[in-house]
């Protein structure tokens, strides 16, 4: 069997379901990271052949609204957004982007019956972010076009089930396409999720650290500088089961077991400010959880307050982000238009190297 060259195999079409399904050059998707995946990295990705998704997060729905349309004068590309429908302005994003006809919805933490439905009657397509297979199957019925299966070394909300499980699995059982997350940075990551199953992947930790992630500097260095070990994973950041790059500050907020509710209640009016939400809103909103949910609430607070070091400064010592274990795998920061031509150089190289192997 002839073996191609490397700029010939990249060159060739990486044609899978999810390449079919939306309408893209190849099966990269960046993650719809909140306060991170805004407009400029978005319209990257899709320019560059991949699908861009916008991280809605808990943005005021005016400014979803206004960086959809950022991102539509930016590339005629399809790309899609997240909507994590738990948080605060979740449903009414989810919304903003039905409104706006965007051609792939993204959520998560909730049910999107409501949003396929919504979504199909313009000819949008659906995506659902799972961590099991009780979750992805939950998505299919609800009319999901595909998943995204965050693996245990996913960053943020990862599930306890690792990649290489979990994808084969949902390979197994759904009929949809399935999108790797988790563990995934490079062209051979790429190529072991297509063998596993999946029709694409999301990649976080590898975009952030590009030259258009909001980052400072210092941390999209502090990343380089890492390795696969250097995260954490614990439910004191925000309640919820959550991979952190290891840092002071988050090392420190995972071992803390009492929060200082008067730093918190402070820090709540310029949270509802940045949310545009009324604070006495707000407030009855978080009081109508449990205590757990309530807790939780008050260590996103505390979290969301540390993140924003990263993007405005570069102390090391106090800020914290969220960061996959593929972390380790970061070794630069390049552009977003040189890094995903770069994946399916490595990509091609990968196969043609295992095909020489294996004929061998």
């Amino acid at each position: 069997m002839p073996i191609v060259s490397v700029r010939q195999a990249r060159d060739r079409p990486m044609k899978t379901a999810l390449t079919d399904a939306f309408g893209i050059q190849y099966p990269i998707l960046n993650a719809g990271m909140g306060r991170v995946a805004l407009p400029n990295m978005v319209a990257a990705v899709s320019n560059a052949g991949g699908l861009g998704v916008y991280g809605a997060g808990s943005n005021p729905p005016e400014q979803t609204r206004a960086d959809i349309h950022l991102i539509r004068s930016m590339t005629d590309k399809p790309f899609g957004a997240n909507a994590p429908l738990a948080l605060p302005n979740g449903r009414e994003n989810a919304q903003v982007l039905l409104e706006e006809q965007v051609p792939v919805i993204n959520y998560s933490m909730g049910k999107g019956d409501w949003i396929c439905k919504a979504a199909h009657a313009y000819g949008g397509k659906v995506m659902a972010s799972v961590t099991d297979t009780k979750l992805a199957r939950k998505a299919q019925d609800q009319g999901c076009d595909a998943v995204i299966a965050a693996g245990h070394e996913a960053a943020g909300h990862s599930g306890d089930i690792t990649t290489f499980t979990l994808i084969p699995r949902l390979a197994e059982v759904l009929e949809i396409p399935v999108i790797a997350a988790g563990g995934v940075a490079n062209g051979s990551g790429l190529m072991a999720a297509l063998a596993l199953g999946a029709s694409g992947v999301s990649m976080g930790t590898r975009f952030w650290t590009t030259q258009e992630g909001p980052m400072h500097q210092n941390w999209k260095q502090k990343a380089i500088d890492l390795d696969v070990e250097d995260t954490l994973y614990s439910d004191r950041f925000d309640g919820i089961p959550n991979r952190i790059m290891r840092t002071v500050a988050a090392e420190k907020m995972a071992g803390t077991r009492m929060l200082n509710v008067f730093e918190i209640f402070m820090h709540s009016f310029t949270i509802a400010k940045e949310l545009n939400i009324p604070w006495h809103k707000l407030a009855l909103q978080t009081l109508s959880l449990g205590p757990k949910q309530i807790e939780g609430m008050m260590r996103m607070s505390k979290m969301l307050k540390m993140h924003t070091i990263t993007i405005t400064t570069g102390e090391l010592e106090t800020g914290m982000t969220a960061s996959g274990m593929s972390v380790g795998l970061v070794h630069d920061m390049p552009t977003i238009a040189e890094l995903i031509p770069r994946i399916i150089e490595e990509a091609r190289a990968c196969e043609a190297r295992l095909a020489a192997s294996l004929t061998a």
